[in-house]
């Protein structure tokens, strides 16, 4: 049976979008709130690192889109790709992973997380460790010259202007993604078949059959005189 007949790999790709789309959305909420005190502040941290990892999601997904026109779309899908660099950075380096190197240029970076008077304070280390891996992940993206590409100097969260600087630059990129995601939905959405209840009936033998094994192939079948039966 082809895939085409139930759109698995089409409406995969959509609900991938929606999926995407909402996940952003919820972490630039997240990023909206009052920072208050040592507790917000972590919070903030670490839905920053998270928001990186949705970003970089977005970039494989531009990556594998298959819509060809309106040339605007083709342009802003550019636009995005050349965008998310930065983003595909910081989620290898210190938000899909911990890079052994980066932790420690972010120790080196960040030598209040070891003083004596904070010694025993976890609460402090996590805050500090927070901020020196976000930190220490914008600013190891450089150029050729080993300038950051981005703010073209070393970033400090804890200096108001470059505070700003960073979340300002996040809010546009969100804003971005969120807009290339809305177009993507728009576009493919008259394409997607949704079931009535006579199909539901098939689709649901079908759903029966689904192969769990990711590794194997996946095989399905319906015959309309055997399974009425």
């Amino acid at each position: 049976m082809s895939d085409d007949k139930y759109q698995f790999k089409k409406k995969s790709y959509y609900l991938k979008l929606l999926l995407l789309k909402d996940e952003l959305n919820y972490f630039h909420e997240m990023l909206l709130l009052e920072v208050k005190d040592t507790a917000s502040w972590i919070i903030m941290l670490r839905n920053t690192r998270q928001i990186f990892v949705v970003l970089n999601n977005v970039l494989e997904a531009a990556n594998k889109t298959t819509i060809r026109d309106p040339e605007e779309y083709v342009d802003k899908t550019r636009r995005l790709r050349k965008t998310l660099l930065f983003t595909n950075h910081i989620r290898n380096k210190a938000a899909g992973h911990y890079d052994d190197t980066l932790l420690e240029r972010a120790v080196q970076w960040t030598p209040t997380l070891f003083s004596s008077e904070h010694k025993g304070n976890e609460e402090f280390q996590i805050m500090e460790g927070q901020r020196a891996i976000v930190e220490t992940s914008i600013n190891s993206f450089l150029d050729e010259e080993y300038i950051q590409k981005v703010f073209k100097a070393a970033i400090d969260l804890m200096y108001p202007p470059d505070f700003d600087l960073f979340y300002e630059y996040i809010w546009k990129v969100v804003t971005e993604a969120l807009d290339w995601l809305t177009l993507s939905l728009s576009i493919l959405s008259p394409a997607i078949k949704y079931y009535d209840q006579e199909e539901m009936n098939e689709v649901s033998i079908i759903a029966g059959q689904t192969e769990f094994n990711l590794k194997k192939q996946s095989k399905y079948y319906y015959n309309d005189d055997v399974f009425k039966k």
